[in-house]
């Protein structure tokens, strides 16, 4: 390594991490990421409010169409908690246990009182091996305050104690601690009112089909009740995406309180399942029940991956090693101090991880694994595809632990889904250029590894089947519960997302080489990406030397579609999941909507490269933070809900009438404007124009144009003028800046003390190692399956969040995995060739392309329009 590192200060020694790996529970977190039109979007890129309210009403909102519900209580249980007859028998006693809660409370604390009394009470354990705290006014600040959760109840296993303790003259409870949603096993969220539950169970003879189940007859109301009632759901959807986010879980439980009614919800990655309200003060054997059951249930019952274990310390310090040889090949880190946050972006000593898995899709392939650590994506919602994305090293192999790149999602199971890393081999296969390379790729199967009891699979959609009569909404649009499995996918590199660029050339060359990749997939595979944003263009130098160009590569192709495929896919997996790139055409309120097409995906990359040049380059204009702010939220955030559907895009048509917002950005470098202005043109043809939209908006022009303008002006773009204009209007952007760009560096989770039970993990194959107690947070070996042409393999992966100023920025919250092609040749300079000459050799000297019609480019165009502020700044 050629900067001086010190590691004493991360070294891990043996006797450490014996003791480490003797003492650590599974609840332990992974250091997470922070945390569209849905929560995603509006919280990675948006610049909307990142409070915590905020935040709890776009959750609330969302969570309608992927909650079911409701369950009879007792088939809750049995189906989810299993239990004998003997182990029921053996409850403690719980008459008049929650007699002092009214069905109507002044406060909601003296429902907490109430509830810790009874559930730590007693001689006998209601929730053995478990403690109930009040964490109602202790939020977990890890990752700052804004935003920032508490719920009302968190139960914590009883060797967590000593980590929450509420200390100083705040000690003022024994059942009072901190909030640390990353041991919480579970929650109680309390509201004082029966009227403030968010569901309504339907009567005896209501039609069940289109009963309105989540927020009952105030959904059919605008009131205040209604947002009221969307932020108390919110507020349980938030803990339980970051109790899913913070740990190694597959699903988790709650408890939601409403006065003296309670309800039980499953969460996992489809959506949630919610029983029906029970009286807890006149029956309270049935969430003591809860409670007994769930303290009985094995780690697996309770929702945690049961695939991950405790690397060792040999691999924690190679790990390290490898990351830190991997960054200075990638960028330049000038002092160790730079190095050193780069390196914390990825590593957390004493939490590297191993997680195994089966066999490849094809199950061809053998067993093997991978050590990850901290990781750069984390989930932001509970549902979805819930992605976590890792650095990784893999300890085994002969190419000098080549760092690569581990993406741990949940892919749509069925439905005519295509699996990505088979779409990616197919795409390479074809000649795409600019995509990752895939190593293996395979789904996670459910349990211990030597106790597979099958593919680990979401279970909330198999309770809408039509021979199951309590949900209800089935009829409805409203419920839209998509089917997942777990699924692992190893890329070859690993970069940094586009966010994290140098300066203005690395932008726009970047942008042009994952612009190649769109339109050779679609003109030679047959592919429409349809998730075009920043996080999905990576950086990754080819060279191994941080000084030369990095190329850009377009990743995350799981929601890619063949051309003329399955509509039913489209119709369920909307295009792009991030709201502020998606094309104008698609966000508008027109039924039917256009289907999505190669024009759209080519319009969200204009609009990656304006957010890009906004939020990173130097701009004279707008210079104020409130100005600023305005501008990218009015341009790219702004809408609304038309029918159920949400709708916008109107800065965004605005600016295609009278370029209202790109005129009055007054960009430090002239070739930015023209290329902006020049393609904004070609979008949407200014009066005047002898060509119409359709004529104008192609890929074979803009490719021509991109190619020559970067022929002619390569020389005159700026390498290094990145500007964090985040950091330059400071606190008059707080509370609103998106989470793909805080700068901030992350706080390391709690190392337990003890354990809570003893379990057994799988020996590596190549060990006569017997069983170890592990814990989620330690060094960590992934096994995964891998295809059929590669050998077994494991590899060492680490994982970070979003980098200090100082620092590169990594994957964004919403991007998924990055990757490179083969097609790049180490050292090469970089000058993009057109689609129809793609293998041209890349130089940075303009160079005649004898395949260009200069006749079909679009001239540059210098705007000599007055500059006008949009009316909503005016004021």
């Amino acid at each position: 390594m050629s900067q001086a590192y010190d590691a004493s200060s991360t070294q891990t020694t043996e006797d450490g991490y014996d003791a480490l790996r003797k003492s650590g529970p599974w609840t332990v977190p992974l250091p997470d990421v922070y945390l569209s039109r849905n929560e995603n979007s509006a919280q990675t890129y948006g610049f909307e409010p990142k409070d915590a309210k905020s935040r709890y009403r776009r959750l609330g909102g969302d969570a309608q169409r992927v909650t079911v519900g409701p369950m009879p209580v007792t088939s809750f249980m049995d189906t989810f908690l299993p239990a004998s007859r003997q182990l029921i028998k053996r409850m403690p006693t719980c008459k008049k246990l929650f007699d002092g809660i009214k069905p109507q409370n002044a406060l909601e604390s003296s429902i907490y009182k109430v509830l810790l009394k009874g559930l730590n009470g007693g001689k006998r354990p209601r929730c053995p091996g478990y403690a109930f705290r009040d964490t109602s006014t202790h939020a977990d600040q890890l990752e700052g305050k804004v935003g920032s959760v508490k719920p009302d109840i968190v139960c914590y296993a009883e060797s967590f104690l000593p980590e929450v303790e509420v200390h100083g003259d705040k000690a003022t409870n024994e059942w009072v601690s901190v909030t640390r949603i990353a041991y919480a096993e579970t929650f109680i969220e309390v509201k004082t009112n029966q009227s403030d539950d968010h569901y309504e169970d339907p009567p005896a003879d209501a039609n069940r089909g289109v009963f309105e189940f989540v927020y009952g007859k105030h959904a059919r109301t605008i009131t205040k009740t209604l947002d009221e009632l969307k932020e108390h759901l919110g507020q349980n959807v938030a803990y339980a995406t970051d109790m899913c986010g913070r740990q190694h879980r597959r699903f988790c439980f709650s408890v939601s309180v409403s006065g003296c009614s309670a309800r039980l919800i499953r969460w996992d990655r489809a959506g949630a399942i919610v029983s029906e309200a029970f009286d807890f003060v006149s029956n309270p054997e049935l969430l003591c029940e809860f409670f007994w059951r769930f303290a009985h249930l094995t780690d697996a019952e309770r929702g945690y991956d049961m695939t991950i274990q405790p690397a060792t310390s040999a691999e924690d310090t190679l790990f390290r090693d490898a990351i830190l040889d991997h960054i200075q090949s990638q960028i330049v880190c000038s002092t160790p101090e730079e190095l050193q946050k780069a390196l914390d972006t990825h590593y957390m000593p004493g939490h590297v991880s191993v997680v195994w898995t089966p066999p490849d899709i094809d199950n061809t392939a053998p067993i093997h694994r991978l050590l990850v650590s901290r990781p750069i994506v984390t989930p932001l919602y509970f549902a979805g595809r819930c992605t976590r994305v890792y650095w990784a090293v893999n300890p085994d192999a002969k190419t000098q632990n080549k760092v690569v790149l581990l993406k741990d999602t949940w892919r749509l199971d069925g439905l005519g889904a295509d699996i990505e890393g088979t779409v990616l081999h197919e795409l390479r296969a074809k000649g795409v250029p600019n995509i990752p390379r895939v190593l293996h790729h395979g789904d996670v199967v459910m349990g211990h590894l030597q106790e597979q009891s099958g593919w680990d699979r979401t279970i909330t959609r198999d309770y809408l089947k039509k021979d199951i009569k309590w949900p209800c909404q089935r009829r409805r649009q409203h419920v839209r519960v998509v089917p997942r499995i777990h699924y692992r996918l190893v890329l070859d590199v690993a970069g940094y997302q586009l966010l994290s660029l140098s300066g203005t050339q690395e932008l726009l060359h970047s942008t042009n080489d994952a612009f190649r990749a769109l339109v050779a997939a679609y003109q030679l595979g047959g592919r429409l990406h349809r998730d075009i944003h920043p996080g999905n263009i990576i950086l990754y130098n080819n060279s191994g030397r941080p000084s030369n160009p990095r190329s850009g590569y377009l990743i995350d192709w799981d929601i890619s579609c063949a051309i003329g495929g399955p509509q039913t896919l489209k119709d369920l997996y909307r295009p792009s999941h991030q709201w502020q790139f998606v094309a104008v055409d698609l966000l508008g309120a027109v039924y039917p909507k256009p289907a999505h097409d190669i024009v759209h995906d080519m319009e969200s990359m204009l609009y990656v490269v304006l957010y890009c040049g906004l939020t990173r380059l130097p701009h004279k204009e707008p210079s104020d933070a409130e100005g600023f702010r305005d501008l990218v939220h009015y341009l790219f955030d702004v809408g609304s809900v038309y029918r159920g559907e949400n709708v916008g895009g109107d800065g965004k048509r605005t600016n295609m009438r009278n370029r209202q917002f790109t005129e009055m950005i007054i960009w430090e470098n002239p070739e930015l404007k023209q290329w902006i202005d020049t393609v904004c043109d070609m979008h949407s043809p200014p009066k005047g124009s002898t060509l119409t939209k359709a004529e104008s908006w192609t890929c074979e022009r803009l490719d021509k144009f991109w190619a020559s303008f970067l022929q002619e002006n390569s020389g005159r773009l700026p390498k290094n003028d990145l500007v964090d204009n985040i950091q330059k209007h400071g606190g008059g952007l707080a509370g609103h800046v998106p989470k793909s760009l805080i700068s901030l560096p992350r706080h390391p989770t709690i190392t337990p003390r003890s354990a809570k039970r003893v379990r057994f993990d799988p020996p590596h194959p190549s060990s006569e190692a017997g069983p170890s107690n592990a814990f989620l947070s330690a060094p960590v070996s992934l096994w995964f399956p891998m295809s059929s042409a590669s050998a077994t393999s494991s590899v060492v992966a680490s994982s970070s969040a979003t980098a200090p100023p100082t620092s590169p920025t990594i994957l964004s919250a919403a991007s998924d995995i990055d990757g490179h092609s083969e097609t790049s040749e180490p050292g090469d300079d970089r000058h993009p060739p057109t689609v129809d000459n793609m293998k041209r050799e890349r130089s940075l000297t303009p160079t005649p392309q004898d395949s260009l019609d200069t006749a079909e480019i679009p001239q540059l165009r210098r705007s000599t329009r007055t500059r006008k502020r949009p009316r909503y700044l005016m004021s």
